[in-house]
């Protein structure tokens, strides 16, 4: 059997871009959820919409990988010799040893697009939020302009 785990975890990695890639994303992620959560990112409903879109839709993708994420993670039934158990724990080992390993970079994908999703979500609110605000205090100068 050949182990071309690295190769698939860098063909799913390639999707965003390669590995380096996907950890600059993940990192501009949570940076984009803090400045949400701290009022300094914000988007309208529509653009939050086309983002969200396009998020849901690599969740997706990535959701249909995930039962085979899955089997990856059990220890495969070679046998119950010495040699197979060893085998066995090899193959898990590849699978998921380090942030190199296929588990591993889908999990750093999905992670990733699940924190720009929080913080689309987030960013629609401030900005809903920041618009409702600005359209009371417009109302406050109308009423004093009647007034």
């Amino acid at each position: 059997m050949s182990d071309n785990s690295g190769d698939v975890a860098t063909q799913v990695a390639n999707v965003f871009g390669g590995e380096q890639q996907l950890n600059t994303m993940n990192t501009d992620a949570k940076r984009m959820l803090a400045d949400a959560q701290a009022g300094r990112w914000a988007v309208d409903e529509e653009t939050g919409t086309h983002l969200r879109r396009a998020v849901s839709q690599m969740q997706a993708r990535l959701g249909e990988v995930a039962p085979r994420i899955y089997i990856l993670q059990q220890a495969p039934k070679f046998g119950n010799d010495d040699y197979a158990k060893r085998a066995s724990a090899h193959f898990l080992q590849a699978m998921d040893s380090d942030d190199q390993s296929l588990v591993r970079v889908y999990q750093a994908a999905r992670d990733m697009l699940e924190t720009l999703r929080q913080a689309i979500d987030i960013a629609v609110s401030k900005y809903d939020r920041s618009d409702d605000a600005a359209v009371q205090a417009l109302q406050k100068f109308r009423d004093q302009e009647s007034g």
